[in-house]
């Protein structure tokens, strides 16, 4: 009985010194101290947290409806007034046009008279203008003359004035050279004359013909107006005219517009439009049009309206489509405008869970497997997501599950969503 009790004691006595060494170990580490040699010490508890791995974020896509239209719509006005006796059957058919095409024919039997008159004027008055070129001429060719008999006859007035001075002729003789002379000066004077008025009728008949050729230009524009082309290559819209009705200057005979150049009228939210960066819809964002058998065209916001409607405050917008899909768009077409924004670097979306606070997020340092607080830029946040900016994060883990007891510095072990 007495050994079995010793035996008993001692082994009560081993178990309560081993609890008071762990005790004091504790404490220890309690202290912040060393754990003394020999003495086991506990480990930190990693706390297990849910994570992402950060990609960049397109900052969302939404659908909205719109309708085709023409980008460039030109009309078709007569240019002048009168009877159509033509209309292209080709422009009919096909609907159609090209570049310089008559579409349609007005009665121009007047309008060619007015030209054929026009012409025959510019004739008569080319006649005028070398009528008055040879009159110049020959007032010209006069004045020279003038000139040699003014010369002649003063060196014989000079040689008379000497002959009197010696008493050689008498007054009556000097008279009479004098006489000539006088009337050799006024015949000089009045070729002269007669010059400057030749050269004012030709320049009034130069003036004449200008407005002739004038005159003529008119009539072959009014000639020109009474037939209807078109601008360029396109398609005809509201083209239906008949041979017999008459028209009026200025009525609108069809519209024509060129199939590659396409747009689609759309209306966008206002909250899309005012949203921070990068999520704003702005001119040349990029867009994916789709009609209704699911064929899809690359598209460019081009114009977004300054007026935004009363009463659903959605804002009118022109969405330009390419040019290779363009063609085959009909106008006035029900499609689908998906607006969505590339991926933006060091931009992501991130539940809101991960968002501490105002703008404080948890990345993992996965050599140390701990937690690192940084300050994110909230860009925009919705009722479960948010899109943040943090520069330089593409790949990191961020702590999602977002328990308001972490601290920088804190042991994790991270869990990805499968």
């Amino acid at each position: 009985m007495m050994r079995n009790t010793g035996a008993g004691n001692r082994h009560a006595h081993w178990h309560g010194h081993r609890s008071l060494r762990g005790a004091a170990a504790v404490g220890l580490l309690a202290l912040g101290l060393s754990a003394i040699p020999g003495l086991p010490v506990a480990q930190e508890q990693a706390v297990p947290v849910e994570t992402q791995r950060l990609t960049p974020a397109a900052t969302g896509a939404d659908t909205y409806f719109g309708t085709v239209s023409a980008s460039k719509m030109s009309g078709l006005s007569y240019q002048a007034r009168g009877c159509i006796v033509a209309v292209s059957e080709d422009a009919e058919r096909a609907r159609k046009a090209r570049s310089g095409q008559v579409l349609v024919k007005l009665d121009d039997q007047r309008t060619r008279l007015a030209l054929k008159t026009a012409e025959a004027r510019i004739l008569d008055l080319a006649a005028t203008v070398e009528e008055r070129q040879l009159a110049l001429a020959a007032a010209r060719a006069d004045d020279r003359r003038r000139n040699e008999e003014l010369d002649f006859v003063a060196e014989e007035f000079e040689r008379n004035s000497t002959m009197l001075g010696r008493g050689l002729i008498n007054e009556t003789t000097m008279d009479a050279v004098e006489r000539r002379f006088m009337d050799a000066k006024f015949a000089a004077e009045r070729a002269k004359e007669a010059i400057a008025n030749a050269e004012a009728a030709v320049k009034r008949a130069e003036i004449a013909l200008e407005i002739g050729k004038l005159e003529r230009q008119t009539a072959e524009i009014n000639l020109a107006d009474t037939s209807l082309t078109a601008p360029f290559d396109g398609i005809l819209v509201g083209f239906d005219e008949n041979v017999g009705d008459c028209v009026q200057e200025g009525e609108l005979a069809g519209q024509i517009y060129v199939p590659d150049q396409k747009a689609v009228d759309v209306f966008f939210l206002i909250s899309r439009l005012s949203a921070p960066e990068p999520a704003r819809v702005a001119v040349g964002a990029a867009v994916v049009v789709t009609r209704v058998n699911g064929e899809m065209c690359d598209g460019t916001i081009t114009r977004i309206d300054t007026e935004a409607d009363l009463e659903n405050q959605f804002v009118e917008a022109t969405v330009d489509v390419d040019p290779t899909c363009a063609p085959d768009l009909f106008l006035n077409e029900a499609v689908e405008v998906q607006v969505t924004q590339d991926r933006v670097e060091g931009t992501y979306t991130v539940p809101n869970s991960a968002i501490l606070g105002e703008n404080t997020v948890f990345l993992v340092d996965e050599a140390t497997q701990r937690l690192v607080a940084v300050e994110a830029e909230v860009v925009s946040r919705g009722t479960r997501e948010a899109v943040v900016r943090l520069p330089g994060a593409d790949g990191r883990l961020l702590v999602t599950s977002g328990q308001s007891s972490m601290a920088d510095g804190l042991p994790v072990s991270t869990q990805e969503p499968g």
